[in-house]
């Protein structure tokens, strides 16, 4: 039989309300017969209690690709978050949202940390038998007060179903050995990083293969190499490759020496003076900013300077070594980062590499400067904003790790030149990057503008976003757009400056993983900014705007939709009237439509989601934020739920794309309620209805009509359910035989109400698995005055189908 498409499953209570998703007391638990129905029941059922326990003000986005999310915010587990054991229990919670079979098998703790505002953050490698997954990692964060409040990053439930070999066949050394062919470096002697580490690793025509990740620095013969080889552990072939070197000389690494005289700190010997810093706090652990000469050379980092009477004459080494210590400072003054690897470890940097060299780079393990041919570029380590941009390289990796290529590779490039921006912090700040080591024959130019990248042929705005597979992926051109967000929030009227630089900090040390893409940078930096600042603050505004404003955005409202925004309880539009049909759209994956209306009394509310253009699900709240009901249905068949209210008050309509699931269609909702108060009282009586518990499969009957001439409505009251959820289900109708409910699964006590004078029940099951069935203990009816007359009659089930 089709099980593509199933029935709703609504919660509908007056007098007593609770929901369960499972439970010990079934006599047969349900099991998979399709995927996608599972999948979707159970990361309906996670969300819905994120939902519930935020109160409606949660936040999810999705990975389309996957189908799950990439980030959640809210409240995510009621467990309190305090060490490893507590991140690994309420991703455990949380799996089946990421269609994860175990955190414990699937999740390997890589990194954990408690900052300065006393959260707590946790970050995963997500692992296929003990093999790291690339680019895949999740980050599990604590607030102040010790909740779990956000899980966001990626997540691959395709690894594990594509069931990969990871038994290598071909060794490390091997790897290594093919790495440096493809690279050329087969002849290289030292290196400055020989490394190689297993991964499962996916390709751009989405195959996954066992791969040897090969990391390669080296210096050696005037050819500066930093690269990622990807070589297939099974047959030894190159999957990928990325130069991670060439970064530098794009975005215009090493300026010219200006000639302004600088106070120099150095390390004083017998006899001589070197050029070493040992005045930061980095000292206590050993740490130093030291400078070198490759003397025209090419190798690192070569000899350290020295002086007799500490009067420096080399204007390159002059800005390099106080300009390291400049950027030292700003990290740890500001952002309390010790070094670029936040443990104190010895910034290096060498200048005079090779002859006319026009460019500099970070190589893994310390700063590297040519001298610029003088036309092109001069002595690259004179440009206070190069040297940070290019020391901010380091500190990505040891973060973030943003991957270099694409929209990862564009994160990776901006957040070096907001960094080294903020550093700089000239007065008459003109945005422009490289400005004052590039082209010193020519006044007013520089390699790129932050405040206008289009100045410089960049794009400004994911409209204008270059699809190029040149320049892995672009990573210089398309860093203009996050660039530009960033001019946009710093520049705002009430953020200053380093505020800024917090926010931006934050979202790449504690938010921002191997793989994320400028809607997790919007993302990352809005929640960093609501940790720093609060959720109302001028800063959350302003970075939210930042975004918006360069096309970067979870929800653009499609011209028509009237209702926007109302992505959140708090901002859900409405009033609605009763019976009205409202035309909204689902506009991108993180778009969620909130609507509110207000019943005048107690009774029946009804809602309809239908001309769905693509799979949407509605959700039903009341006033406290608590889910009341939802409908779930697979593909484009339209959603609706029944609820009777025991009292007047106000409640809340969601809708959403499963999955993240959009389109420029609209759909139709429509909320039907009381619009005045009904006279009478409703009346209890005790009634017994049970099917066999047992049931059978193919089942169809145990049909049970309750019956109250002259009642306006009358109900029944389960006192335990359990069926097969997803597949064997209990539908409730009124009179005329409209379907008015529809139940499966394991649920709490509760009550079902129809208009009219008969209320009916019947059970159906598919042709596998069975459960205990339901019971009837109650029945009610409406009524201005109590009725003698009643009708109670079971009608006996018909077996077989």
């Amino acid at each position: 039989m089709n099980k593509k498409r199933w029935t709703a499953l609504a919660v509908v209570s007056a007098l007593v309300f609770a929901v369960a998703t499972t439970g010990s007391s079934a006599t047969a638990a349900g099991v998979g017969k399709d995927k996608a129905i599972d999948k979707k029941l159970k990361q309906g059922a996670v969300a819905g209690k994120i939902a519930a326990d935020s109160k409606g003000n949660e936040k999810i986005s999705w990975n389309e690709k996957k189908g799950v999310p990439n980030f959640v915010s809210g409240k995510v587990s009621a467990k309190k978050l305090n060490n490893a054991s507590d991140a690994v229990a309420i991703l455990e919670e949380n799996k089946d949202l990421f269609d994860m079979s175990s955190a414990a098998d699937e999740l390997k703790l890589s990194v954990q940390s408690t900052d300065n505002l006393n959260t707590k953050m946790f970050k995963f490698q997500q692992t296929f038998n003990g093999v790291p997954v690339f680019g895949n990692e999740l980050i599990l964060h604590a607030d102040k007060n010790g909740d779990a409040s956000s899980i966001n990053g990626y997540f691959d439930p395709e690894v594990k179903a594509k069931g990969l070999n990871t038994k290598a066949k071909v060794s490390s050394a091997d790897a290594l050995k093919a790495a440096k062919k493809d690279t050329g470096l087969t002849n290289v002697k030292n290196f400055n990083i020989e490394k190689s580490d297993l991964y499962i690793y996916q390709t751009q025509d989405s195959a996954y293969h066992l791969a040897y990740l090969v990391e390669l620095s080296t210096l050696e013969n005037n050819a500066p190499a930093y690269w990622d080889v990807f070589v297939d552990a099974h047959d030894g072939s190159v999957l990928n490759k990325i130069d991670k070197v060439e970064f530098a000389a794009a975005v215009g690494s090493g300026k010219g020496v200006l000639g302004d005289t600088k106070s120099i700190n150095t390390e004083s010997v017998t006899g001589t003076y070197n050029l070493r810093d040992i005045t930061k706090p980095m000292y206590s652990t050993g740490g130093k900013i030291e400078t070198y000469t490759a003397k025209n050379g090419s190798t690192t980092p070569g000899t350290l300077l020295t002086d007799t009477d500490n009067v420096w004459t080399d204007p390159a080494a002059v800005d390099a070594h106080v300009y390291a210590g400049v950027v030292y400072d700003y990290y740890y003054n500001k952002l309390g980062r010790n070094s670029f690897d936040n443990a104190g470890g010895t910034m290096k940097q060498t200048v005079h590499y090779s002859t006319n060299y026009n460019n500099a780079f970070w190589d893994g393990t310390q700063m590297v400067y040519g001298d610029g041919d003088g036309s092109t570029f001069i002595a690259f380590s004179g440009g206070l904003d190069v040297v940070g941009h290019e020391i901010s390289h380091g500190v990505t990796e040891r973060t973030a790790n943003l991957t270099y290529s694409y929209q990862s590779g564009a994160l990776n490039e901006s957040w070096s030149d907001v960094m080294g921006n903020l550093i700089e912090n000239k007065a008459d700040n003109n945005w422009l990057v490289g400005e004052d080591i590039y082209t010193p024959g020519t006044a007013g130019d520089a390699l790129r503008s932050m405040s206008s990248p289009s100045a410089y042929g960049d794009p400004e705005n994911m409209s204008q976003y270059v699809n190029t597979s040149s320049d892995n992926g672009g990573v210089h051109t398309n860093s203009g757009i996050p660039n530009k967000a960033f001019y946009n929030f710093v520049t705002t009227a009430g953020v200053t400056r380093d505020n800024a630089g917090k926010v931006w900090y934050r979202a790449l040390t504690q938010y921002m993983t191997a793989s994320s893409q400028f809607i997790d940078a919007r993302n990352a930096t809005i929640q960093a900014a609501t940790d720093l600042f609060g959720a109302g603050s001028t800063e959350v505004t302003a970075v939210t705007n930042a975004w918006t404003n360069v096309g970067v955005v979870p929800s653009v409202p499609t011209p028509g939709d009237q209702y926007e925004p109302n992505d959140s309880q708090s901002s859900a539009y409405g009033p609605i009237t009763s019976g009205t049909a409202y035309s909204g759209t689902i506009s991108s994956a993180s778009d969620v439509d909130w609507f509110k209306f207000t019943t005048a009394a107690s009774g029946s509310i009804s809602l309809s989601l239908s001309n769905l253009p693509k799979d949407y699900d509605l959700y039903f709240y009341d006033a406290a934020g608590t889910q009341l009901g939802k409908s779930i249905n697979g593909s484009t068949t339209a959603e609706s739920i029944s609820y009777t209210a025991a009292a007047a008050g106000t409640f809340y309509a969601k809708v959403i794309g499963y999955n993240g699931a959009t389109s420029a269609s609209s759909y139709s909702l429509t909320a039907t309620y009381p619009t005045s108060a009904p006279v009478g009282n409703w009346y209890y009586e005790t009634k017994a209805f049970d099917t066999p518990h047992p049931y059978t499969n193919s089942y169809t009957g145990a049909v049970h009509s309750y019956t109250k001439a002259g009642a306006t409505k009358v109900g029944l009251h389960f006192s335990r359910f359990e069926t097969e959820s997803g597949y064997d289900f209990v539908k409730i109708k009124d009179k005329t035989g409209t379907v008015k409910n529809t139940y499966s699964g394991t649920q709490a006590a509760f009550w079902v109400y129809v208009d009219g004078d008969t209320v009916s029940s019947q059970l159906t099951s598919d042709y596998s698995v069975t459960a205990w069935g339901y019971s009837i203990d109650q029945v009610a009816y409406f009524s201005a005055t109590p009725l003698a007359t009643e009708n109670v009659s079971p009608v006996y089930p018909i077996q077989g189908k």
